[in-house]
């Protein structure tokens, strides 16, 4: 019998304190100050659905590859400079990576 997968991103759980170094990985470290700053503003407004798309984008920075990465922290500050939602970006993550991969994650 399979088991209920659990939601994805955490959404009672806060993202981890920044462990990217500010000179060697800039990009990383700031794109990641930038989803710390986003998940602490969609917190206060209380709307928990937004809040896993906002915490999304900060695990994907911490768990995905180098090249991941890259491409995750540089859709990141082109949001922020843009001066687009974040948590769009993060929905689109969540409902076009994470979900697909939904259907293949058991719990064994």
């Amino acid at each position: 019998m399979a088991v209920p997968n659990p939601p994805l991103p955490p959404r009672n759980q806060p993202l981890p304190p920044n462990t990217f170094h500010p000179v060697k990985e800039t990009p990383f470290y700031e794109a990641y100050e930038c989803c710390i700053g986003n998940e602490s503003e969609t917190q206060a407004r209380g709307d928990t659905t937004a809040l896993a798309d906002a915490r999304c984008l900060g695990y994907l920075l911490r768990e995905l590859p180098t090249k991941g990465q890259d491409v995750v922290a540089k859709e990141i500050l082109e949001s922020v400079s843009q001066g687009s939602d974040m948590n769009e970006l993060g929905k689109f993550y969540v409902d076009h990576l994470i979900r697909l991969c939904m259907p293949f994650i058991t719990s064994t």
